[in-house]
Order: C-alpha cells, then sequence, then structure tokens
C-alpha cells in the first residue's frame, strides 16, 4: 500500500499491526500525532505520539521511527546496520533507545521506503552550561564530564562478541590492528560506490597508514560520534547513547578523538581542575584500558577518510539525481572541499602548509 509517514491514519494501521512487537500485553493503540524532527542530517527521523491500551488501561508512550532520505542517506551505513546496533545493544548495560522492529514488508513501507521503529527516550541533548566559562558551573561541567566518561566505559567494557558486534562490523585480527581494520574497512565501504579517483585521499591513507598506531591494548565496541548533542540527558545522567552511525570495533581512543565538548579544560587561579588527562585518568580507574594522547591524535587525524566517505557518498548521490536535493549538495560539495583539505593537512598540503620531505 502507499502512504505517507505524516499521515495518522496510515501509521495508525501500521502500528497496531505491529502491536506485539511493541508490546506482548497490549490490546490496542491510537495515534494522536506523527511530527518529522528537524534535528539530524543523514536520515529522517520522525516522533509518533500513542496511547497504547495494556490491561484495559491506556498509557501515553512515544516512538521513533527513522528512515533514508527520499535520494537516500548521507552516510554509507545502512539504515539496517543502525538498526542492528540498537537490537544488539538491547541486553547490554549500556542506556539506549530500545529497538521495536525493521520494517521488512514492503506494504508497510511509509512511501515506499524501508524504517525502522524503536523506543522514545524522555530527555534533552542539551547542556546549556557545558560551554560555560563561568567559575559557577565548574562542578557541574565535571560531573557532566564523569558521567559521559562512565557511559562510553560501558561501551567499551561491553561484551562485543557475546552481543554479536563481530557479525555486523569489521573485527581487528588483534589489538594492534585497530587502527589498519578501521582503514580498511572505510575503504572497503567507498569502493561500493566510489566513482573517481582521488590522489589526495590515496597520498593521505598512505600517510595514515605508515602511522598507524599498535599499541591499543584491547578491541572494543566504539560508538563513534558522541558528546554534547549526541546522547539523552535527565536530571545530570545519560539516559540514552543516540546517534552510532560511525560505530565499530577497534580502539577506544577512536572515541575519545570525537568526544564533542564533554572534557572541558579547566583552570582557575594557575590550577588545575579538569581537562584531557584528568579525564584519561579517571577513564583507565574504571576501565584499565590505557588511552593516550597519541593514538587520540592519530584517530583525529582520520576523521578526515571518515569525512571524506560520507561526503563522496553524498557526492554519488547527486550526480544520480536530475534535481538533486541542497542537502546533499552541500555535503558533497562544501564539506566535501573540507574533507579533502584535512586529509591534505595529512601531508602538508592543506592551503597554508608546507609539504614536509619526509
Amino acid at each position: 500500500m502507499m502512504a505517507g509517514l505524516g499521515e495518522v491514519e496510515f501509521v495508525e494501521r501500521w502500528f497496531r499491526t505491529r502491536l506485539a512487537k511493541i508490546d506482548a500485553q497490549a490490546t490496542d493503540i491510537r495515534i494522536s500525532s506523527v511530527e518529522r524532527l528537524s534535528r539530524g542530517v543523514s536520515r529522517e527521523t520522525w516522533s509518533v505520539a500513542t496511547t497504547v491500551c495494556t490491561g484495559g488501561t491506556w498509557s501515553a508512550r512515544q516512538f521513533i521511527v527513522r528512515r533514508d532520505h527520499a535520494a537516500g542517506s548521507i552516510i554509507p551505513t545502512s539504515l539496517q546496520t543502525e538498526f542492528d546496533v540498537y537490537r544488539l545493544l538491547r541486553d547490554s548495560p549500556v542506556p539506549t533507545s530500545t529497538a521495536l522492529w525493521f520494517e521488512d514488508d514492503a506494504d508497510w513501507y511509509p512511501d515506499s521506503r524501508p524504517a525502522y521503529v524503536r523506543t522514545h527516550v524522555a530527555g534533552d541533548w542539551k547542556l546549556p552550561f557545558i560551554g560555560s566559562t563561568d567559575e559557577v558551573h565548574d562542578e557541574m561541567r565535571i560531573a557532566a564530564s564523569k558521567e559521559h566518561l562512565d557511559k562510553l566505559a560501558l561501551v567499551h567494557t561491553a561484551d562485543w562478541k557475546g552481543l554479536g558486534f563481530g557479525d555486523i562490523f569489521a573485527v581487528p585480527d588483534s589489538p594492534a590492528d585497530c587502527a589498519e581494520n578501521l582503514i580498511r574497512a572505510n575503504l572497503s565501504l567507498l569502493a561500493r560506490f566510489q566513482f573517481e579517483p582521488s590522489p589526495v585521499l590515496a597520498e593521505s591513507v598512505s600517510r595514515l597508514i605508515q602511522s598507524a598506531p599498535r599499541d591499543c591494548p584491547q578491541i572494543a565496541l566504539c560508538k563513534g560520534t558522541n558528546g554534547h548533542g549526541e546522547e539523552v540527558w535527565s536530571e545530570g545522567r545519560i539516559v540514552a547513547m543516540s546517534d552510532w552511525e560511525l560505530a565499530a570495533l577497534g580502539d577506544p581512543a577512536y572515541d575519545f578523538a570525537q568526544i564533542q565538548e564533554m572534557i572541558p579544560e579547566i583552570e582557575r587561579d594557575g590550577r588545575r581542575l579538569w581537562g584531557l588527562p584528568e579525564a584519561l585518568s579517571y577513564y583507565y580507574d574504571r576501565t584499565g584500558i590505557e588511552v593516550t594522547v597519541e593514538r587520540i591524535s592519530f584517530y583525529r587525524a582520520l576523521y578526515g577518510l571518515l569525512q571524506f566517505l560520507y561526503t563522496h557518498h553524498a557526492a554519488a548521490q547527486v550526480r544520480r539525481q536530475e534535481t538533486p536535493s541542497l542537502r546533499f549538495v552541500w555535503n558533497a560539495a562544501e564539506i566535501g572541499f573540507h574533507s579533502e583539505m584535512r586529509l591534505a593537512d595529512l601531508f602538508g598540503s592543506a592551503p597554508g602548509k608546507v609539504r614536509s620531505s619526509q
């Protein structure tokens, strides 16, 4: 059947058909609203407000529907893989939204596009105080940083083998292989849609392989993009780790390289209160995993490869579209240019840089 995700009547029929996946004890469901959320670039996110009848009692519940844009996804990671991450984490200590179902019946595809449904976790992504330089917020900023590190520790110490992540992600041959495995996995993914050669990419990948660290202590489940704006907070705690699009198996330093704002540098009257050294020490005390500044620096440099991957993926889709979306064009052109500048910086060829002879 052809129906849109914005059509309440269709969504109600769809959810009623999948009621057992929502709650095995539920007997009925009513949809009060379906709304597309503005946050997020790579895919569409929709909020579905409902009331569910269980044991004769109606209660309000909210759900999230995720799907690709009509033109596809900005990132090359599949929608199925995104769903699988939530599915595999369901019985782990890591707080996440609960994956309910991936719609595999084309008759129920909203707008003829695959989608999956997960629970909504109440909270907020924004911490108004995290960027403050006012001394009054120091303790709050440090406490939030520690909370984030505690949750990263849960991710990194999760039993990724037992949970099944080896079935959906490339597995390094050993801890020493983590960095090169990540490079290989991304190049393998790129090969599926790359439409033109990139000398900048070729040279930078060569440099990355040469400098890849081999002192990673263990293979861990890594989240990828993380930090402020990427998790759901409530009453000072992270209640859901969100945005797993760059998740991988590898070095925990990979995640530290992508932390957004959650390790603030705080110094008062010449005395250090918090920063990266303190955060790494705090994290080690909780995990026993040593993360070095050198490995973090490597993965920050490697982010240029990840950025090239998704911008080139966007460009590949622009080439196939008669009237491409501005969202895709912007990622393909402007962000794509920045990704190449980031990569060129690895061998001294970015604007304003002098190329090294080494």
